[in-house]
């Protein structure tokens, strides 16, 4: 019919739309299948992680059980460790009484205690037996006072006279008719070298 207003160019029908239950589009694996089923590639993929995933656990065992070994191992050292932990310790402690013991034996003899500390060899003043020899730091301090005397501390016969009286402070009589006027009048007196 060649006249026809609407020829139809199919004539079996009209083509139908793929949402009314036709045939998926190529790509997706069809219905009721699972995963690695649909071809090789899919399989292939599925064996490959599954390969992975084991490895991975035998990794992750492998890795549990030498941390356990580890920390066996740890434990069995433990005791040595204590020993040399508590040698390490007394060793502190006998270098804190050392320099605790020079700096005492230094106050009073030296301006500041801790330039003994600077210049005192440490480890010669330990005793025999890892007490602490109190006649080597009282020699050791003696011999650094006799080394470097500007190191000493002054004595008070040796050292200068203090300043003049400025007018400060408590006078030896409190009677108002001996203090002086005006400030000029108290300058002049403490500056006056005849009484």
């Amino acid at each position: 019919m060649p006249n026809d207003p609407n020829p139809n160019p199919n004539p079996t029908g009209p083509e139908p739309k793929t949402s009314e239950g036709d045939p998926k589009p190529s790509g997706n694996p069809p219905e009721g299948t699972k995963p690695g089923e649909g071809g090789n590639d899919s399989a292939a993929e599925l064996t490959a992680e599954r390969a992975a995933r084991a490895a991975a656990e035998k990794r992750a065992t492998d890795a549990d059980a030498e941390a356990a070994r580890l920390r066996r191992a740890n434990a069995a050292q433990r005791g040595t460790d204590l020993d040399a932990l508590r040698d390490e310790i007394r060793a502190d402690f006998m270098g804190q009484l050392v320099r605790a013991e020079l700096r005492a034996a230094a106050t009073g003899k030296l301006r500041d205690p801790a330039d003994a500390l600077a210049l005192v060899d440490l480890d010669a003043l330990t005793g025999t037996a890892g007490d602490v020899d109190t006649a080597a730091i009282a020699a050791a301090v003696d011999q650094l006072v006799r080394t470097k005397p500007y190191l000493a501390a002054e004595s008070t016969a040796s050292s200068p006279a203090p300043w003049g009286d400025v007018g400060s402070g408590q006078r030896g009589t409190t009677d108002p008719a001996d203090e002086p006027a005006t400030p000029f009048d108290r300058l002049r007196d403490a500056y006056s070298t005849a009484e």
